[in-house]
């Protein structure tokens, strides 16, 4: 055990720039993926810092996992193909926890996620134990921070459903109450009822940390809003 540790100290020393590679990495994609989440897209920082940090692993698992080959003279074999096989036929996997529902996308961190899982089972694997267990460590913590820190910046999409009386501009004040709370409305359908009143089905994009209950506190605004369905 003590020639085990001993062995992984060494290692750690040896491959600390490559640690530094994947944090630097993770970094432009949580920049990268800042930008796309202020811009209300559904994938945002951490699907691209768990996507950016997989393909650093995966680069390197690539070029520096196979020196162990080169001990043996006269061997001919690409060994990194393995890898890279890999790698795409995780992505097949990853694509199945994909879901789409109108303008809401679900499981794209998830899919970033075993996509980059499959780097360190490669990393270590292949011998590189400092460099897998880093980037596990460093996914772990930059998904338990990140999903705090950056909640309040990133969006979720929800749906309800508004009855509303049918007279002259109820709709269009309704509208600006969401836009005034900076609630987006992705997609609106009416449905005139048979009682004067005119059911909305409406698909909001809102802050993570922007509770459903807020649209129940806009609607008591407004007289003629009938009733409020999540």
């Amino acid at each position: 055990m003590d020639n085990f540790f001993q062995e992984f100290i060494t290692d750690l020393n040896d491959n600390a720039y490559l640690l530094l590679r994947m944090i630097v990495s993770s970094l432009c994609g949580v920049c990268i993926g800042f930008e796309r989440s202020r811009r209300q897209k559904d994938a945002g920082i951490r699907t691209h810092m768990i996507v950016a940090l997989g393909a650093a692993l995966a680069m390197i698992v690539s070029k520096y996992g196979f020196f162990d080959l080169l001990e043996y003279e006269g061997l001919r074999a690409d060994a990194s193909r393995i890898a890279s096989n890999v790698i795409t036929g995780v992505g097949f996997l990853g694509a199945g926890v994909i879901f789409v529902k109108d303008v809401s996308i679900k499981g794209l961190t998830t899919a970033a996620g075993i996509w980059a899982t499959a780097s360190v089972g490669l990393a270590i694997g292949s011998g590189m134990y400092t460099v897998g267990v880093g980037a596990s460590v460093l996914m772990i913590v930059f998904q338990l921070v990140f999903h705090r820190f950056f909640s309040r910046l990133e969006n979720t999409v929800n749906e309800f459903t508004v009855v509303i009386n049918d007279s002259p501009d109820a709709i269009k004040k309704f509208r600006k109450m969401l836009a005034d709370n900076k609630l987006t409305v992705e997609k609106c359908k009416m449905t005139r009822n048979s009682d004067s009143s005119v059911s909305l089905d409406i698909t909001i994009k809102k802050a993570r940390t922007t509770s459903m209950d807020e649209i129940l506190l806009i609607a008591e605004q407004s007289d003629d809003i009938i009733s409020v369905e999540f």
